[in-house]
C-alpha cells in the first residue's frame, strides 16, 4: 500500500475545520468563549469551514514573497493545514481564552511528535501563537520564535478576522490597518511587511474570497509534497486522529482504538493476508473521523436525542466518507470504515445500503461497532456485559439488521481468546491462537 502524504493531511485538515465549525453549536450550551484580548474580534460568530486551508494559503504567500527554501515551505505547509490539530476536543476556545489556547498548542504539540517524517512539525505547532514582543501563550520572543510559527501566527490571525458575509473591500484595510499596528509587537517587522507586500495585490484577496475553489488555489502554489506513506506510517497517522476522536467527548475515550482491535481480531481469526488485517484496523481507527462534525453537547447529551440532534449524529458517517476519499489511496478502507451504520434490510445510513451492497468487510465493521459501542459506558447508561450485548445483535440478526455471519466470526473470535484481558492482549496473541 502507498498512500499519498499530501492528499492525507489535506483530508485531515477538513476533518479539523469540521471539528471547528461544529464547536460554535456548543456556545448555545451557555460555554461561552473569552475573546482573544489583542485582536477584540469575537470568533465564536467565525465560519472555521475553511480556516485551516485559508491560514495555508496565507502563510505560503509570505513564504513566497519572502523566497523561502522549497524544504522550510514543505513544513510550513504541513504545519498550518495542522496548526489547530490539539484543538479538537474544544475548539470553541481554542482561539479566545488564553488557557485554552496554551493548553491546545501543548496537546498539538505531543500528539504530532509521532507524526512519519515530519517531527519538526511539533515544535512548531507549539508555538503558533506566540507574540514577537514575548507575550504569548508560551512567552518566547522575537526570533527565538521558530520563523515557521511566526508566519502562521499572522496567517492564522488574518484568518479568524476575515469575515465571509463582508466585502472584501470593506474589510481588508481594516485587516491591513490592524496588522501594521502590531508590527514589533505581535509580528516582526520582516513577517508584517511580507504579509503587507503580499496583501498588496487584488488576487490575495479573491483568492480569500473564492476559497471554494481552495484545491485548485494551493494546488497552484504549494511545494511539491511528492511523499507516500507505507500502511505502518499510514496507520500511525491514523492513531493519531483516532485519539482526537476518541478525546473529543468522556464518553468514548477508547471507541475508536476498541473496534480497530476487534476489527483486526476478526481479521486475524478468519485468515486475512496481514497486510488487509491492518488496513481493517485502520478502518476501526477512522471510522468516526466524522464525528469531528458533530457538536459536544449531543456527543455528551445525557438524555434522549431529539429527532433533529439524531439527524445531526447520523451525518458522521456520510463525513467520515467526504474526509477519506479525499486521500483517494484508501478506497477500500474508506468503504468498510463509512458503512459502519448501514443494515442488511436497508435500514441504515448514510446511504441506505441493502445486503447485496455490503461486503463482509463492512458486516464485520458494523457488528464491531454495535459490540464496542453496548460493552462501554455512555452518557445515559453503563455499558453491558458481552452475553447481553450478544443478546441484544442476536435480535438484530433475526430482525434482518446484521449479518448473523459476521456477528458469529467476532464471537468465535473473542471466545478464541477468552482467556486474555484486553482486546490489545489479543491482537499480540492472535498470531498463536489457542481454540476452545
Amino acid at each position: 500500500m502507498k498512500v499519498s502524504m499530501d492528499k492525507t493531511i489535506r483530508a485531515m485538515s477538513i476533518a479539523l475545520d469540521l471539528a471547528q465549525m461544529s464547536s460554535k453549536y456548543d456556545n448555545f450550551t451557555g460555554n461561552d468563549p473569552v475573546i482573544e484580548n489583542i485582536t477584540n474580534v469575537n470568533y465564536s460568530d467565525h465560519r472555521f469551514i475553511h480556516h485551516s486551508h485559508r491560514t495555508t494559503y496565507i502563510a505560503l504567500e509570505i513564504a513566497n514573497y519572502l523566497k523561502l527554501s522549497d524544504k522550510f515551505k514543505k513544513q510550513l505547509y504541513v504545519s498550518a493545514l495542522l496548526h489547530d490539530i490539539g484543538a479538537a476536543a474544544f475548539l470553541s476556545q481554542s482561539h479566545s481564552a488564553n488557557l485554552f489556547i496554551k493548553e491546545h498548542c501543548e496537546i498539538g504539540n505531543r500528539i504530532t511528535k509521532s507524526f512519519p517524517y515530519f517531527h519538526d512539525i511539533s515544535k512548531i505547532i507549539l508555538y503558533h501563537h506566540e507574540n514577537f514582543d514575548g507575550s504569548g501563550a508560551m512567552g518566547l520572543k522575537g526570533d527565538m520564535i521558530p520563523l515557521e510559527s511566526q508566519i502562521i501566527r499572522i496567517a492564522d490571525l488574518t484568518e479568524v478576522m476575515y469575515n465571509e458575509n463582508i466585502s472584501n473591500y470593506q474589510q481588508k484595510y481594516n485587516i491591513i490597518k490592524w496588522i501594521k499596528q502590531n508590527s514589533k509587537k505581535v509580528f516582526s517587522e520582516t513577517i508584517a511587511n511580507a504579509f503587507l507586500e503580499s496583501a498588496s495585490s487584488d488576487a490575495f484577496w479573491l483568492n480569500l474570497q473564492n476559497i471554494d475553489f481552495v484545491d485548485f488555489i494551493l494546488d497552484e502554489m504549494h511545494p511539491e509534497l511528492d511523499m507516500f506513506m507505507g500502511l505502518k506510517e499510514f496507520e500511525e497517522i491514523s492513531k493519531i486522529f483516532a485519539n482526537i476522536i476518541d478525546n473529543k467527548s468522556k464518553f468514548t475515550a477508547s471507541h475508536s482504538k476498541g473496534i480497530a482491535n476487534l476489527a483486526y481480531l476478526v481479521s486475524k481469526f478468519i485468515g486475512y493476508p496481514e497486510e488487509k488485517c491492518h488496513e481493517m484496523k485502520i478502518a476501526g481507527l477512522l471510522h468516526d473521523i466524522g464525528k469531528l462534525s458533530i457538536p459536544l453537547y449531543i456527543l455528551d447529551k445525557n438524555g434522549s436525542l431529539t429527532s433533529e440532534e439524531f439527524g445531526m449524529i447520523k451525518s458522521h458517517a456520510y463525513y467520515t466518507r467526504i474526509i477519506l476519499n479525499k486521500i483517494e489511496d484508501i478506497p477500500d478502507i474508506s468503504n468498510w470504515a463509512s458503512n459502519h451504520h448501514e443494515k442488511l434490510n436497508g435500514s441504515g445510513y448514510p446511504q441506505g445500503l441493502k445486503a447485496d451492497e455490503l461486503s463482509e468487510e463492512c458486516r464485520i465493521m458494523a457488528v464491531c461497532d454495535i459490540y464496542q459501542a453496548l460493552t462501554e459506558d455512555r452518557p445515559y447508561r453503563n455499558g453491558m456485559s458481552s452475553k447481553d450485548a450478544f443478546n441484544i445483535m442476536d435480535e438484530m440478526v433475526s430482525g434482518g439488521f446484521i449479518c448473523s455471519h459476521a456477528l458469529n466470526l467476532l464471537k468465535k473470535a473473542l471466545n478464541t481468546f477468552s482467556d486474555l484481558n484486553s482486546s490489545e492482549d489479543y491482537i499480540a496473541a492472535s498470531c498463536n491462537p489457542k481454540t476452545k
